[in-house]
């Protein structure tokens, strides 16, 4: 070997043992003459022991057949370049196998003719443990060890797309706890998350091998059942129902007992979309949840009830939107002094009307009960509490009177919720002189956290805020519980209001409900007076106020004078 070979080998064996992939050479009979050190961490074998050796022993590849032994480096490289298209995995010198990535070069002689082949090889074990980890938790929730919801509904829509091609029948559940509220906010976020783990062992235990369960988000859970017509789901509904009656959750000194309410609905080819069917199985569930908990409900397209609740979800992406781009309007009806059946002093009540596509506002009759029910309202809440913040302080600070009284609605969630309360207070806190805002609140909202309602109004009333409690009369222990708020006004429930000029009953209900108010202090308020008749009849009781559509519709706020 002259110096110039001898200096050339020595550069190309510095650079071999540089490099992080292994790298053994080959003479034409699949001998090996050369190992770099990655090579030899790889493969367990060493360069002197394994000089020498045939590269099947060497490079032992698992499920292959040995490669060719004759002196045709050409066809040990296509059986090499066979290996590598399709993966394989390396039994190392100790007997333990690693995943490998594998490519194959022939060296050429001077004439261009085979002399042998030069192996390149990597270790994918690690990276491949990684991809699979990272594919787990794509498709797995972290807390259960479920699949999440992306998974569920991927394979959801590979059943829809199954059923409108005419294979099925397929069917899914839809599980929504009962208790889990209560043991969150009683016993903290670390029971409520060992609670999610003790359910999903328990509805594992109840699904087959070919049904998908997961965790689709807080207390929600999925199961889909492919192949399985409803009256087989209803029966894998009514063994979750059961299961989680039975199930008892100890946290330290203390013992809950967990019920679940399942929707059922079966994958049917005339679904639009995945949409469709989980808005179906969502609604059922709500059905079941209404009628009493712990109960099974099949979604069936003539369902009245499944048909509204189906109604209501659709309206949560079009207040979602709204809320974030403030598409609300703002409007308000007077509040008219019964004595003088006329506007004065005006006291006012805010309300919020949201326009469709073509500007016609819509009531918030409409679309308050999809708010409330898909947890909204304390997000609509603090919007309209602060835009009439706004609106009052713009009055303010034009020069333009304020209205001796305005008042706002709240929701039952804002009035359990600590940080609105505290919000509400700030708001309350810069108000400008001269400004008097009164919180209206529902009875039945009201006695639901009777306590800290109280409170709540008790704080409010040092800035100068009142309170109005609205419905009255709606309920079975009306007088009972108003004893035990203190509130301004009692706003009559509308619906005896309504019918006071013709129903004896009604009108006798309203008179006995504005006795009592006058006897606690208290200010009376009569809704729904539509009528001339109606209202006549109310002032002749003697209630304090009016509101209704025989004073005037809703308006907006900026056009009031």
């Amino acid at each position: 070997m002259s110096a110039t070979q001898a200096t050339g080998k020595g550069w190309a064996q510095t650079i071999l043992g540089a490099i992080a992939d292994g790298v053994i050479s080959l003479d034409a009979d699949g001998v090996v003459d050369y190992l770099n050190p990655a090579a030899e961490r790889i493969t367990g074998w060493t360069l002197a022991s394994a000089v020498g050796q045939s590269v099947a022993l060497v490079l032992p590849l698992v499920g292959m057949r040995e490669p060719p032994s004759h002196s045709d480096p050409a066809a040990m490289s296509a059986w090499f370049h066979s290996a590598a298209e399709s993966g394989t995995s390396l039994r190392m010198r100790d007997g333990s196998e690693r995943q490998i990535q594998l490519s194959v070069s022939v060296v050429m002689d001077d004439q261009g003719r085979p002399q042998g082949l030069v192996l390149t090889f990597r270790d994918t074990s690690q990276t491949n443990t990684l991809m699979r980890e990272l594919a787990h938790r794509a498709s797995h929730d972290a807390l259960t060890g479920l699949y999440n919801r992306e998974e569920f509904e991927r394979r959801l829509k590979r059943l829809l797309g199954d059923a409108q091609t005419g294979g099925g029948p397929h069917a899914l559940c839809f599980i929504d706890l009962d208790q889990f509220k209560l043991v969150n906010d009683t016993c903290g976020h670390a029971a409520g998350d060992a609670l999610l783990k003790d359910v999903a062992a328990t509805l594992q235990a109840l699904t087959g091998e070919n049904d998908l369960l997961a965790r689709l988000g807080g207390d929600e859970f999925g199961i889909l059942l492919p192949q399985m017509g409803t009256g087989s789901a209803v029966r894998v509904a009514q063994d979750v129902v059961s299961a989680l009656a039975r199930l008892r959750f100890d946290w330290g000194d203390r013992q809950f007992s967990i019920g679940g309410s399942v929707g059922v609905a079966s994958v049917q080819r005339d679904a639009h979309n995945i949409d469709d069917v989980l808005m179906a199985v969502d609604a059922a569930c709500y059905v079941a949840k209404e009628r009493g908990r712990n109960r099974v409900h099949v979604f069936e397209p003539a369902d009245a009830e499944v048909a509204q609740r189906q109604g209501e979800m659709r309206w949560v992406p079009r207040l979602q939107t709204a809320l974030e781009v403030g598409d609300f309007q703002l409007m308000f009806q007077d509040i008219v002094p019964t004595a003088a059946g006329r506007i004065s002093g005006r006291h006012l009540e805010v309300l919020i009307c949201l326009p469709d596509a073509s500007g016609r506002l819509i009531p918030p009759g409409e679309f308050l009960p999809a708010a409330q029910r898909y947890g909204l309202m304390g997000r609509i809440d603090r919007w309209v509490t602060t835009q009439v913040g706004e609106w009052l302080h713009w009055r303010a600070g034009t020069g333009r009177s304020l209205p001796e009284l305005v008042t706002i609605n709240l929701s039952g969630s804002s009035l359990s919720d600590p940080e609105f309360r505290d919000f509400a207070e700030e708001q309350a806190r810069v108000l400008p002189a001269g400004a008097t805002l009164c919180f209206e609140i529902t009875e039945s909202e009201a006695i639901a956290n009777l306590g800290e309602v109280g409170k709540f109004i008790t704080r409010m009333k040092r800035h100068g805020c009142r309170f109005a409690l609205d419905d009255f009369g709606s309920g079975q222990n009306s007088f009972s519980y108003l004893k035990r708020l203190p509130v301004d006004y009692v706003k009559i429930d509308g619906q005896l209001v309504r019918d006071a000029a013709t129903d004896p009953i009604n009108l006798a209900m309203v008179e006995a409900i504005h006795r009592i108010g006058k006897v606690m202090g208290l200010q009376t308020i009569a809704e729904f007076v539509e009528t001339e008749e109606v209202f006549h009849r109310i002032r002749a009781i003697g209630v304090d106020y009016c509101q209704g559509y025989y004073f005037g519709g809703l308006r907006p706020l900026l056009s009031l004078t």
